[in-house]
């Protein structure tokens, strides 16, 4: 089952007024990572307000993370974690000054191999789309420490669990949330997410399907 910190939800566009009521069916679907992006509108306020209402229930963090003033707005609200979309070492400085984990957006190797020198927690492979799925084994042999890697970018409700074979986490966006959907429909998606997981699991488990290991 797709649960837990496998599964980033990214709430791009998502308001203070909406926030609270789509984390919570989140939430009830098993989903516990929560990503609000910087471009979306009073995105302080959202994560304050989820972090109110749900506390260690929710991971909460920000995505689309640009400068070190984005990072100081996401330690001063109490975000566990922050996104980025490239490479940029004073937003890794800044993160690790506050004691923010980093997923860090990357695509080559060159970029693979900074990010792990600069000590980022995550690798977020963006956009994951545009290479293999299997990109993370055929990149991992070469690194000498071990490292996570994150797809985004591409990654949606239909074929996560797919990523999920290769990658110890997924972002997915607008295929799960988009702004002003109702919260039913964020349920139906959550739901969907969950029964394509469990017969990707399913079919996996019978040799249906090939991990690369």
């Amino acid at each position: 089952m797709l649960v837990d910190s496998q599964i980033i939800a990214i709430l791009r566009g998502i308001t203070p007024d909406d926030c609270v009521e789509h984390v919570a069916c989140l939430l009830d679907h098993g989903v516990t990572t929560i990503e609000i992006t910087t471009n979306s509108v009073a995105w302080d306020t959202s994560l304050h307000r989820v972090q109110n209402a749900f506390g260690g229930r929710v991971r909460a963090g920000a995505g689309t993370v640009l400068t070190p003033e984005h990072v100081e707005t996401c330690a001063s609200v109490g975000a566990h974690f922050i996104l980025t979309p490239n490479l940029d070492t004073r937003v890794i400085r800044a993160a690790k000054r506050y004691g923010l984990s980093i997923c860090a957006g990357v695509m080559s190797p060159s970029e693979i191999f900074s990010a792990c020198e600069a000590g980022v927690d995550v690798l977020k492979i963006f956009p994951a789309s545009a290479l293999p799925c299997n990109y993370p084994e055929m990149i991992k042999g070469p690194l000498s420490t071990t490292v996570r890697f994150c797809a985004v970018g591409g990654v949606d409700v239909d074929n996560a669990a797919d990523y999920l074979h290769y990658y110890d986490s997924v972002g997915i966006g607008s295929s799960l949330y988009r702004p002003g959907q109702s919260v039913a429909t964020t349920a139906a998606r959550c739901a969907r997410l969950l029964q394509l997981g469990e017969r990707s699991t399913a079919d996996f488990a019978c040799g249906r399907d090939q991990k690369v290991t």
